[in-house]
């Protein structure tokens, strides 16, 4: 799960990002946590980089563009991140409901608000998934599950912690859809799911299947900085 804080006061920031890495084991796949103090700097990187982050906390009273008026320009972006709104006073919640906000939590934060909403969230959003099709049919495949995608002959090769499926199509278009669903691109044929990567030996990396997988020296540059910017913003080994 992507989530971002947008908050101006260090205290608060650090405070829930901290109640929130608590949390790490509670999700399947491991939280990416990232912090802004200032709406503008949110809503560009929302506007660049599509739909992002899966939760995003907000602070009302933020300097400049306040929270609210982000939240709307957020909502016309993406329609589907859940929205919580970070306040001191509840005088909010009539426009909060305009910009379909999840909850509101006064600060500070209690670890026992944020255990509520994060159970509700697991509870009710749906797994991400890739719909793949081939001559059997449509297929539904859990993200959190991908070890690899493999491309081969023309075909995808979808290697997940049950099975293999497979299907036509070309890997730079799946590594574009997933581009911030922490894939990355080691070698022209491998598109690896970083949190089941264990280590980088040399030109190879490990996952934690055990299987070895090559990254090319095209690759190689771009591939270790995927592999770094996801572990600075929050992701831990799987489980």
């Amino acid at each position: 799960m992507h989530i971002a804080i947008c908050e101006d006061e260090t205290v608060q920031q650090e405070e829930l990002y901290n109640l929130l890495q608590a949390y790490q084991s509670f999700f399947p796949t491991p939280l990416a946590i990232e912090v802004f103090s200032n709406a503008e700097d949110l809503i560009e990187v929302c506007h660049y980089s599509g739909n992002r982050f899966d939760l995003i906390f907000l602070d009302i009273a933020l300097p400049k563009l306040n929270g609210i008026e982000a939240a709307k320009i957020i909502r016309q972006m993406d329609a589907e991140v859940e929205l919580v709104f970070l306040t001191s006073m509840l005088d909010y919640s009539l426009e909060g409901y305009h910009v379909k906000a999840l909850r509101y939590l006064l600060k500070p934060i209690k670890a026992h608000q944020l255990d509520e909403l994060l159970k509700t969230i697991k509870n009710s959003k749906p797994k991400a998934s890739l719909t793949i099709s081939n001559k059997f049919g449509q297929k539904k495949i859990a993200l959190d599950q991908i070890y690899f995608i493999e491309s081969r002959q023309r075909k995808l090769f979808f290697h997940t912690t049950t099975e293999s499926s497979e299907m036509y199509g070309k890997l730079n278009d799946l590594e574009e859809k997933l581009k911030f669903k922490h894939f990355a691109r080691c070698h022209q044929s491998y598109l690896i799911h970083l949190p089941y990567v264990t280590e980088i030996i040399k030109d190879q990396v490990k996952l934690e299947n055990q299987l070895l997988l090559p990254i090319s020296k095209a690759h190689r540059k771009t591939f270790k900085e995927a592999f770094f910017d996801y572990l600075t913003i929050g992701g831990e080994w799987l489980d």
